[in-house]
């Protein structure tokens, strides 16, 4: 009868090891499963982040860029630089920018912007307003500005151009815009004044009532700080046919 017994003591042992290693593999598995999700999930973000469609970052030739277009046989002199400060605000960062063109010939900006839903939660909460559209943002408007000394000798804000939408898409929480502004003396003002050393992108709200814009975007500069810029050849599929 003992040896039955110990027989039976055994098995229990040789039981107890193999369980637990059939676990211990599901545990590691489940692990690896997790990281393998958060990283993919991290590097997504990353990519998405810095991620603009291609309808976003071309070229739009207007009527006006197209009139010049066929009037200096297609060498239209457009720049682009690299925005150092893409973002309106470095802690929320409703707004980004990037895929700046000027065209000083033609007196236009193109550049584009993007936003995700959390600011469209923002700006309601911040007017009072309820029900905006995550999808089509007519209800925002922009303005290319930039600085000049007032009558009083204090600096006040000069409203340069009112800016189009060109081109608008959406992919998951982030929007798009391409956004064009016409009428703009890049480095050679026809009233004699200095060129501006910097342009920002003021965004208003439809129905905000304190006049403020809600975010404002350093989208140019040409100072002594800072004036790279880099020749921009449009492809072909951007050119006017």
């Amino acid at each position: 009868m003992d040896d039955f017994e110990r027989y039976g003591d055994y098995n229990e042992v040789d039981e107890i090891p193999g369980h637990r290693s059939t676990l211990g593999k599901v545990l590691r598995i489940l692990v690896a499963a997790v990281i393998l999700f958060v990283v993919g999930f991290l590097g997504f973000r990353l990519v998405l982040f810095d991620y603009y469609p291609s309808s976003i970052k071309r070229l739009y030739f207007n009527d006006t860029l197209a009139a010049y277009y066929n009037a200096t046989g297609g060498e239209i002199g457009a720049k682009t630089q690299r925005i150092r400060f893409p973002y309106d605000d470095s802690t929320n960062g409703y707004f980004f920018s990037d895929h700046l063109v000027v065209i000083d010939g033609a007196d236009q900006l193109q550049v584009s912007l993007r936003l995700n839903t959390a600011t469209v939660d923002a700006i309601e909460k911040k007017y009072g307003l309820a029900g905006l559209s995550r999808e089509s943002l007519d209800y925002l408007s922009f303005r290319l500005v930039d600085m000049v000394e007032g009558e009083d000798g204090e600096d006040e804000v000069r409203v340069l151009s009112e800016g189009k939408v060109v081109a608008e898409e959406s992919l998951m929480m982030y929007r798009y815009l391409r956004l064009v502004f016409d009428g703009v003396d890049l480095f050679e003002r026809e009233d004699g004044s200095a060129p501006s050393a910097w342009m920002r992108v003021d965004v208003y709200v439809a129905g905000a009532t304190d006049g403020e814009p809600f975010a404002k975007l350093a989208v140019y500069e040409n100072s002594e700080e800072y004036n790279i810029f880099k020749d921009y050849i449009p492809s072909r599929k951007e050119r006017p046919q």
